[in-house]
């Protein structure tokens, strides 16, 4: 049965669906095309706004970067305990006013080198023991400064040797207050919660806001997760429940980073319904177009397309014949097809009907021919019956006689051709069945009684091979029943088999078998049976097998394959 989206109209709503789409596609590309554009300026705007913002910070933490790395630089050549130390150290925070602690921090945590002119031991800070371990640039943020006791910026430069081994760090501190002080001049900050954090996600400067800087961060979000990731803009729900847009600037690449806080002013672009709207207008102008079309089809192609299948398919079932004349609405190419199909309709019909008188014909020739052949057979079995009863000589007599059988098994052949109900396929296992049980008798008597089995599985074949293995058979039972011996209750046996065989498709095997003793075989010498034999062997395309199948049994057997009805078959000559 056909699938309901072969038909037609799916088609048709397929094929203008894809013709519509790059329109629909045009459409909607240059809405989203607008709303990108959109959200990209307005985060390119995020991002500028909050590097403005936090320049204060990031020209003090670069600044303080360039100080200790150039310090840094001296000490890799100078020891801690030189007086110059004391004086690079002095000279330095002088000329920078943000800077609070400026110092060499060795690797037991005490300071003899710094601004201060003040031995310190910093081995109970925990941010610097960390910084320790991990011999590399660190900006933390401390609450109570070890050397001033107030809220600073910590940056920790690592010193190495010559030879790369690590001696400690040159710390320099700011007071994070001060970093962000001129912030409070800027009316963009008034729009925003500006944080910055180092790689542990460590708050380092904020903004003073009621309530803390706390409740405008990322609610799901951690700050470490943002490091190493460039510049970014998310939009998340903050810790107070607002819904916010985020954005975030690197100070150092991987060590400090600026967290602007913003209310989100782009909700049109987020909504989902402004995104459906955008869809709306392709889908509606798509929905209009594939309705119309179709209804044009529905009506002028479908409607007459049933009709016109409809008279075909009662045609096919009943032979009705077709009438164009249904067909007055449609357009003119489906009229047209109307008129073809009842021309052809007409004609098909007539030649049907004769192509049947042929085959009846042809069927009903065939079978008088068997039927005249199996007739002229038994006539002449009947003058050689007469024939050798007047025979004075017992070798005249036995010849004729064996002429007769022969003659008998061919007009059984013929009989059982024109007794079938199809002349193309003749079911060979009730040919032999009578064939065999009319040999049988002929050669049953009361001084040696005969058994035969017969294992006939159902086999069809055509004529060209049902004639030629229905005389094989009858030969190789004659070759069977002359050389059956008794056994020890003195019956003759003969086992006929034929069924399909499992050596490949199509393939048939015919087996005849009797009792014989072992002094005795069936014929072997170039006598007329086995050359009757081997010719029909040649016209199966097969070879025959003789062997001694079991004590007591001698066997003949044959395999050939199942062929198709072929017109013309060449035979070979007997």
């Amino acid at each position: 049965m056909l699938r309901r989206r072969d038909a037609l109209l799916p088609r048709v709503a397929l094929m203008l669906t894809l013709a519509l789409l790059p329109l629909g596609i045009i459409a909607v590309a240059q809405t989203q095309s607008a709303i990108v554009a959109a959200r990209d300026t307005y985060r390119a705007s995020l991002s500028a706004q909050t590097s403005r913002l936090i320049s204060s910070e990031r020209e003090a933490i670069q600044t303080a970067r360039g100080i200790t790395e150039g310090l840094a630089n001296a000490l890799a050549v100078l020891g801690p305990d030189d007086t110059i130390c004391q004086d690079l150290m002095q000279f330095s925070a002088d000329r920078n006013e943000e800077v609070v602690f400026l110092g060499y921090i060795d690797r037991e945590r005490r300071s003899t080198c710094n601004n201060f002119g003040v031995n310190y031991d910093f081995s109970g800070i925990g941010a610097l023991n960390r910084a320790m371990d991990l011999e590399d640039l660190a900006v933390t943020y401390n609450p109570a400064g070890g050397a001033s006791g107030m809220p600073v910026v910590v940056l920790q430069q690592p010193v190495y040797t010559g030879q790369g081994v690590f001696r400690g760090f040159v710390t320099l501190s700011m007071l994070s207050d001060d970093m962000s002080a001129s912030r409070a001049s800027d009316p963009t900050a008034e729009d925003a919660v500006v944080v910055t954090f180092n790689a542990d996600g460590t708050v380092l400067t904020s903004d003073e806001v009621p309530g803390g800087y706390a409740e405008f961060l990322p609610s799901q979000t951690e700050l470490a997760s943002l490091v190493g990731q460039g510049t970014q803009l998310f939009s998340e729900t903050a810790r107070n429940g607002q819904l916010r847009d985020f954005s975030v600037v690197p100070i150092l690449n991987g060590k400090v980073y600026g967290l602007g806080s913003w209310q989100s002013q782009q909700p049109l672009l987020r909504e989902r319904a402004f995104s459906l709207f955008t869809l709306l207008f392709p889908i509606l102008m798509w929905l209009i177009s594939l309705v119309v079309a179709l209804m044009a089809i529905r009506l002028q192609v479908i409607g007459p397309i049933r009709v016109l299948g409809r008279q075909m398919r009662d045609f096919a079932q009943g032979r009705r014949v077709f009438r164009s004349e249904t067909l007055t609405n449609a357009p003119t190419e489906l009229r047209e097809i109307g008129e073809i199909f009842s021309t052809m309709a007409r004609k098909l019909t007539r030649d049907e009907a004769d192509l049947e008188n042929t085959v009846h014909e042809r069927d009903v020739l065939i079978k008088e021919v068997h039927h005249r052949v199996k007739n002229n057979l038994q006539l002449m079995s009947s003058i050689l019956n007469m024939q050798s009863r007047n025979a004075m000589n017992t070798s005249t007599r036995s010849a004729l006689r064996k002429v007769q059988n022969r003659l008998t098994s061919l007009a059984a052949v013929h009989r059982g051709l024109y007794e079938t109900p199809l002349v193309s396929q003749v079911r060979v296992d009730t040919l032999l069945q009578d064939l065999l049980g009319q040999l049988a008798k002929l050669g049953d008597s009361e001084e040696a009684p005969l058994d035969v089995s017969l294992e006939l599985q159902p086999v069809t074949l055509v004529p060209d091979q049902a004639g030629p293995l229905a005389m094989l058979a009858a030969e190789g039972f004659t070759n069977a029943l002359k050389y059956a011996t008794a056994g020890d209750d003195g019956r003759r046996r003969i086992r006929v088999r034929l069924h399909p065989d499992e050596s490949g498709p199509d393939m048939v095997m015919f087996e005849i078998a009797n009792t014989v003793q072992n002094e005795m075989r069936a014929e072997t010498e170039e006598g007329l049976g086995l050359k009757l034999i081997q010719a029909f062997c040649a016209q199966l395309d097969c070879r025959m097998k003789s062997s001694e199948e079991e004590a007591g049994w001698y066997a003949m057997q044959v395999c050939f394959k199942q062929q198709q009805f072929a017109p013309e078959q060449h035979t070979p000559r007997v």
